[in-house]
């Protein structure tokens, strides 16, 4: 490695490319290469993040996640989540905006499941950006004592 040269985290990287992928593409990969590399897809996972994942973000970190996205991407992004996803995020909001959420959800029509993917990939392009800026934690992250 020359002088110019960074270091790469590649299971963070192989795991930002599969979240762009396909869910069922994704899982079919990462559980190929449990077979052949157990230790490395364990790393990989550990950085990968799913949409139903977050519900493992702290209810003041959900409160910043829903001010930064896109209402349409969220109403849209409601429609293939666990009901425990569901439920969570719209603890999370005020009265006010959980109304318009679940009026607007309800009125949704049918949607591509490619459409659904794409908003879930936007909120966690915006998650992963939130993360890295410190401003969002997943639950027990600030838990830890030196």
């Amino acid at each position: 490695m020359s002088d110019n040269d960074e270091p790469v985290d590649g299971a963070r990287v192989a795991a930002m490319i599969l979240n762009e992928m396909r869910p069922e593409q994704k899982e079919r990969l990462v559980s190929a290469l449990h077979e052949r590399a157990p230790e490395l897809a364990a790393k990989i996972e550990e950085n990968l993040f799913r949409f139903d994942d977050i519900v493992e973000i702290s209810a003041k970190g959900l409160q910043t996640l829903l001010g930064a996205i896109d209402h349409h991407d969220l109403v849209l992004s409601l429609k293939t989540a666990k009901e425990e996803t569901k439920k969570i995020l719209l603890q999370n909001m005020s009265d006010r905006k959980r109304q318009m959420v679940e009026e607007d959800f309800n009125a949704l029509p049918a949607a591509r499941l490619t459409e659904v993917e794409q908003a879930q990939r936007r909120i966690l392009e915006i998650l992963d950006k939130l993360r890295t800026e410190g401003r969002i934690t997943s639950i027990g992250e600030s838990d830890l004592w030196v």
